[in-house]
């Protein structure tokens, strides 16, 4: 059913509808779909507009492969490591493993599948319930989220680039690194959606492949050891939400993924691809990390490369050379998705050199935090995971009970209110990483619960606010 946009009283009325979009560059043909070797366009209007009706052409299966390689590889290893790290038994690291994948996977998922129903990218979507000027801050946010996801995939790569080298007598310094994988990612970036979809689907399937076989070696080796002292609840609460938190921090790329799949395609066949692609590497990566923690000496970059080297033997290069290899298509997500958030910020210049200005600052940044990786790690996810889960609420809210009959409204919603003050008292109260303790942290065993409580508070407050408080459609 086709979406109706409009405008709320007092906003500027568009002079551009998803049915006027020019469509003279889109390379469409009947019943093939888009090629993957077309650039995608790159005026402004791809992300304000969105994309035609009959560029709708994806098919459902596609986005599992993007889901999947982005929790594919040893940044989601290195998430086990952390979560033994802080001292969970068996039990509890099954249950925090299990269940953060399954909430992490699933809030991702529900944001798919605005996707094919609007034709827009995810940021660009939160107009409807935050309004033109309030969907900016979290387009913002986002933007600058997708370089902090620049340093985690891109700080472990340039370690297995630089011992890579090491081992062919070699020596290749972080900054030269960094710059090899940056100028790889951005290629593929630049060139947008329709070869970010054909790399993720090949790339997927080679590298889920080689990290699942390396991971059996590796638990083969190592055992799995089912007894032990359970942590206190603070550390089983810190451990979910890390766990939790790599996952919940794609939603505002989720729709960016399936706007291209056909409008009609029912809600549950974009959730499962999604929900599958996210749970299933995400469940598998982090028990192959937990359980092999043992030889990783620090939860570090080099350290997790030197384990690696020491499980794969004479198969080490092959294996260094595929986790430099997995940053590819995690970072031309990131780097894409950074331009159409930037897009949606209120910055109308074209899609690939917000990609670049995106890309240049994500290099810089890898220089400066690579020192001190972890903790960056950790609390970038904590951080972002505060915000995230009271925006997705807002907007899932808003969706759910005003339908079909979305509106643009002009300026700042309440609903775009409710989502700052939920994450600033989110943080406030329940924040617990070495950024800042919150108020109420200590007082629950150092648990981190804001950002649960927080999508519940604002989902409750956006409900209640269009049930009850607001005037017209």
């Amino acid at each position: 059913m086709p979406i109706s946009f409009s405008a709320a009283p007092g906003a500027a009325p568009s002079t551009r509808t998803l049915e006027s979009t020019d469509l003279a560059t889109a390379d469409v043909s009947a019943g093939r779909g888009i090629s993957a070797f077309r650039m995608e366009r790159t005026h402004p209007s791809l992300v304000t507009d969105g994309v035609a009706a009959h560029e709708q052409t994806l098919a459902v299966g596609n986005p599992f492969w993007v889901f999947f390689v982005l929790n594919t590889g040893i940044a989601t290893w290195l998430i086990g490591v952390l979560v033994a790290v802080m001292g969970l038994d068996f039990t509890q690291a099954m249950g925090v493993i299990l269940i953060g994948s399954a909430v992490g996977g699933a809030l991702p998922a529900a944001m798919a599948v605005l996707g094919p129903r609007t034709r827009l990218p995810q940021l660009e979507v939160g107009r409807f319930a935050l309004g033109a000027t309030g969907k900016r801050l979290p387009a913002l946010l986002n933007w600058i989220g997708a370089i902090g996801w620049d340093v985690v995939f891109n700080s472990l790569a340039a370690a297995a680039l630089i011992a890579l080298a090491a081992g062919s007598g070699l020596g290749l310094p972080s900054w030269l690194a960094f710059g090899i994988l940056v100028a790889l990612q951005l290629l593929v970036g630049l060139w947008g959606h329709h070869l970010i979809q054909a790399t993720a689907r090949w790339l997927g399937l080679l590298l889920g492949l080689a990290f699942a076989i390396l991971g059996v070696v590796a638990v083969a080796r190592t055992g799995v050891a089912v007894t032990g002292v359970a942590a206190p609840i603070g550390a089983v609460f810190a451990a979910l939400l890390l766990v939790v938190s790599y996952s919940i921090t794609l939603a505002p790329y989720a729709a960016d993924y399936t706007r291209y799949l056909p409008a009609a395609t029912p809600g549950r066949r974009v959730f499962v691809p999604v929900f599958a692609g996210l749970f299933t590497a995400s469940v598998a990566f982090c028990f192959f990390g937990w359980a092999t923690a043992s030889l990783v000496t620090e939860p570090s970059p080099v350290a997790v490369m030197d384990a690696l080297k020491t499980l794969a033997g004479p198969f080490a290069p092959v294996v260094l050379f595929l986790v430099a290899l997995n940053s590819v298509p995690c970072n031309a997500v990131n780097d894409n998705s950074a331009a159409y958030s930037l897009i949606s910020a209120g910055v109308r210049i074209s899609r690939p050199l917000t990609a670049v200005i995106g890309a240049v600052l994500g290099y810089v940044v890898c220089l400066l935090a690579s020192d001190d990786f972890v903790a960056f790690f950790e609390n970038f996810l904590f951080l972002f995971a505060h915000g995230i889960a009271p925006w997705a609420a807002v907007l899932l809210t808003h969706w759910l009970m005003v339908g079909d009959r979305q509106g643009t409204p002009a300026g700042i919603t309440v609903g775009c209110g409710i989502f700052v003050a939920v994450t600033i008292a989110s943080i406030g109260l329940f924040s617990a990483n070495s950024l800042y303790t919150g108020l109420l942290s200590e007082r629950i065993g150092g648990a981190d619960v804001g950002p649960y409580l927080g999508f519940a508070a604002a989902a409750l407050l956006e409900a209640s606010w269009l049930r009850f408080g607001r005037k017209g459609p």
